[in-house]
């Protein structure tokens, strides 16, 4: 039974979820590059619209106090979760504008399943429910992966239609979460709760203000650069630039779990920093993935150079799961004001750089803009982090 929990533990899970999102982006390089390129700008613009108009909800619903739902009941969370969707909408069809390339269909419909899964999962996450939705995900890749093979023997090699096949996968993890926590909350029952005062409310407004900045300037300085690669540089290159960024995305696995356990414990010391381990776990995956982007680009001539974007990714891919982790920390330890402050220092950095390489260099500009933003991203939380008082010791 021990040797069965390893197995299936969380992170494992986890892994195998994107795992299989990585096997989904390997498939899609049966597309040519600029049918590939469609399908990421399609995924780019939901992706972005999702984080941009979401609210950063489900950060922040991980990072409420215990019974915090309850205690506001469930208008107030289905307002906030309402509003957030169509914001949500609104972003994705500006980002499909500005980009010149993919569907508005796509591009809004997926935005608005992504931040339902997102919002409502972060719910069955705070009751640790960690298995399931991690399950779930796994489901999701394992069904966009048979699409895309169906697809692929089927001969339909065209990027609008296999983004279609994204966007009911987007929906039925949607709609399957949904499900998932309406259970949850039927077996718990109703809960009995102090009616809140206008000043929570307020004060829930005000700190998801203050936690969506951050994101929002986070999100911004991850994606924002594969918009501006689809405008000035083309659908073909976007699509070998998106597999590059995808394949190192997947060494960020662990990072990213660890961050939602931070966030989801009520201890806001959470013991010793799990940075250092995080990295030297991603550090090989990571190089397995350069690896497995010069194999694809031996078999699949179009797509040569996306080993030699990885490369260029790879510190700031490393930088990144560093920055999740130590993001993750500071804002247990200092708040979403602090959070905020590293990620605006970010993006007041990347947006500059990324409009002023891009349109220049291409997708090595994009790939080498984005590595320096990251590492200012991580050094700028860890030095943050640093002035946060520890709750043992006085210091980190």
């Amino acid at each position: 039974m021990s040797l069965l929990r390893r197995l299936i533990a969380p992170e494992r899970l986890f892994m195998g979820a994107l795992g299989l999102t990585g096997l989904a982006a390997v498939l899609s390089v049966a597309l040519p590059p600029a049918e590939r390129g469609e399908l990421s700008a399609n995924m780019v613009s939901a992706t972005l619209g999702a984080a941009v108009g979401g609210l950063s909800l489900d950060t922040f619903l991980l990072s409420r106090p215990g019974g915090w739902v309850f205690s506001r009941g469930r208008p107030w969370v289905l307002a906030m979760l309402g509003a957030s969707v169509v914001l949500s909408v609104v972003a994705a069809a500006v980002l499909t504008a500005v980009a010149g390339i993919g569907s508005y269909l796509v591009g809004v419909g997926a935005a608005a399943g992504l931040t339902i899964f997102n919002t409502v999962s972060s719910i069955a996450l705070r009751q640790k429910s960690f298995m399931v939705v991690y399950s779930l995900r796994a489901a999701s890749g394992a069904v966009l992966v048979g699409g895309y093979v169906a697809l692929y023997f089927a001969g339909h090699l065209d990027g609008g239609l296999w983004s279609m096949v994204w966007l009911v996968v987007q929906w039925v993890s949607a709609l399957s979460v949904c499900g998932l926590v309406l259970g949850m909350l039927r077996r718990i029952g109703p809960a009995p709760r102090p009616e809140a005062t206008a000043v929570e409310y307020r004060a829930d407004m005000a700190a998801v203000g203050n936690l969506h900045l951050g994101i929002f300037a986070q999100m911004m300085t991850l994606r924002f650069n594969q918009i501006l690669v689809a405008r000035f540089v083309g659908a073909g290159p976007l699509g070998v630039y998106a597999l590059a960024v995808a394949a190192l995305e997947f060494a960020q696995a662990g990072a990213v779990v660890r961050a939602q356990r931070i966030l989801a414990s009520r201890d806001g010391n959470d013991g010793p920093d799990p940075t250092r381990a995080v990295v030297t776990a991603a550090l090989p995956v990571a190089l397995a993935a350069i690896v497995g982007l010069g194999v694809l680009g031996y078999l699949q001539p179009e797509y040569r150079h996306a080993w030699l974007l990885g490369l260029v990714l790879l510190p700031g891919s490393l930088a990144t799961a560093a920055g999740k982790s130590w993001s993750a920390l500071l804002l247990k330890r200092r708040g979403e004001r602090a959070t905020t402050v590293v990620a605006i220092i970010t993006l007041a950095f990347a947006i500059p750089a990324y409009f002023a390489i891009i349109p220049w260099a291409g997708v090595i500009g994009a790939a080498i803009a984005s590595t320096l933003a990251y590492a200012v991203h991580a050094f700028a939380s860890r030095a943050s982090l640093r002035r946060a008082q520890s709750p043992n010791n006085g210091t980190v």
